[in-house]
């Protein structure tokens, strides 16, 4: 009888620590937050393209997004250069802060004509 109870206390103890916690982190160290302002700023910069790989690179103060698209996207909220065509590329590479979770105003394009610059650019940490 008592083997049992203790054998059912471990198998609750066993189950217990498989259940994530609300406040774990992903293995990765993207935290939770961080979808969130991901669609907010594909939907009102980009216009929600059409993503075809996403990339989460993890920094002290700050998440990096890269996002590889379908086609040459425009950024419709940024301004233009100088009687220029508005920031556009296949791949963007955006930043957020971890400590208001919004854009730190760095961006920036890659595979913008072909393969240059070349999207190792925007995965190099």
């Amino acid at each position: 009888m008592r083997s049992r109870a203790l054998m059912l206390l471990g198998l609750l103890v066993c189950s217990l620590a498989l259940v994530p916690s609300g406040v774990a982190k992903p293995g990765d160290g993207i935290p939770s937050w961080a979808a969130a302002p991901e669609k907010q700023t594909l939907a009102r910069v980009f216009g929600n393209p059409a993503v075809v790989a996403s990339s989460n690179i993890p920094y002290p103060r700050k998440i990096v997004v890269v996002w590889e698209f379908q086609s040459i996207t425009v950024c419709r909220t940024c301004s233009p250069p100088s009687s220029g065509p508005r920031p556009q590329g296949r791949v963007v590479r955006v930043s957020f802060e971890r400590h208001t979770h919004r854009l730190t105003g760095e961006m920036r394009f890659c595979e913008v004509h072909g393969i240059t610059p070349p999207l190792s650019a925007c995965l190099a940490r």
